[in-house]
């Protein structure tokens, strides 16, 4: 591919009377290349750019319906949240209660995941979008483990994340030298790790659902929450977040392909599953949250928005699947 250059190189740095070995050609034809492809980066990049906004627009209309019923049903699930979350700050006891906390976190943090999910849907990267997915289903699991259990449960989740706070501060102490970054103080390191040790009584094996469901892991925790009939799809989207050897063709984006090959961008294939996966397990989580401490007759919730609310979300979900199902259909 170069060797026209290193030739050049060479026979220039010949004339000069300069050193023409190995080193020598490679620095100087690597000066040569870094600056023409610099004068060339701009309209490089904007040829990439128009090309990406031509295939985002073309999936578009190819998923027209299916992108529409799973933005109406996200845009429906972030105004039953904003309505439910209104409805219960209007009672002190509730401001600070930590079983709505953290439903209501984990709710917001689905709504954003399902958007990044559909903006990788709608740029051609279903394999990327169910990866994604696998948060939403860890979710699912965790939501429902803390419904199943209450405030008790959503109070040691909430210390589960400060230890995981301490372990992150230690990790970031331990390299920061090597990254050339500044780091926490001792006296912030101490505290993180006082903090750690009063949660965990000093266990290292401590887990904020052990004491609930006897497990921790998650194969262990799906099965108790019933969700286990997930398990082969969370295997295949946690293959697409770990360095995981399989071959190309098994891409949900390749579903369409006639033959193999090494697909290194977009793809307008294979966008059914990770989107109806998306919608249930959004619906799934707001769900929860919609009807925390329904069962518990003694609160002053008024349920009835909430119900509402899951009616249309639940015909979403039917929508998004069918919407989705009809393209792959006309294919």
């Amino acid at each position: 591919m170069f060797e026209e250059l290193l030739e050049i190189v060479e026979n220039k740095l010949k004339e000069s009377g300069s050193n023409t070995d190995y080193e020598a050609i490679i620095d100087l034809a690597s000066k040569v290349l870094i600056e023409d492809t610099l004068s060339h980066e701009k309209e490089t990049v904007r040829k990439v750019i128009s090309e990406n906004d031509a295939f985002t627009k073309r999936n578009r209309e190819r998923w027209s319906l299916g992108f529409q019923k799973l933005h109406a049903l996200r845009e429906t699930s972030l105004q039953a949240g904003m309505n439910f979350q209104k409805q219960f700050l209007e009672y002190d006891q509730y401001q600070t209660d930590e079983l709505l906390g953290v439903l209501m976190r984990q709710h917001a943090h689905a709504c954003r995941i399902s958007g990044e999910i559909i903006h990788l849907l709608e740029g051609g990267y279903p394999d990327a979008a169910v990866a994604r997915w696998r948060t939403l289903y860890e979710m699912v699991i965790t939501c429902l483990l803390i419904k199943m259990y209450g405030r008790d449960a959503a109070i040691d989740f909430i210390k589960y994340g400060i230890v995981k706070n301490a372990e992150g501060i230690n990790e970031h102490h331990r390299t920061a030298n090597e990254m050339g970054v500044e780091t926490f103080s001792q006296e912030e390191v101490d505290f993180a790790n006082a903090q750690k040790q009063e949660i965990t009584e000093r266990n290292p094996s401590w887990h904020w659902d052990r004491k609930y469901a006897s497990v921790s892991k998650l194969e262990k925790l799906r099965e108790h929450v019933g969700l286990d009939k997930w398990s082969h799809n969370y295997k295949l989207a946690s293959r697409n977040v770990h360095s995981d050897y399989f071959e190309m063709r098994c891409l949900y984006a390749m579903s369409e392909a006639k033959s193999d090959m090494l697909l290194v961008g977009q793809s307008n294939s294979g966008l059914t599953e990770p989107a109806h996966f998306t919608a249930i397990s959004l619906a799934q989580i707001t769900s929860i949250f919609l009807t925390a401490y329904i069962e518990d007759e003694s609160k002053e919730l008024d349920y009835r928005d909430s119900l509402l609310f899951m009616k249309v979300i639940d015909n979403y979900v039917k929508e998004v699947g069918e919407a989705f199902i009809n393209v792959e259909k006309a294919i």
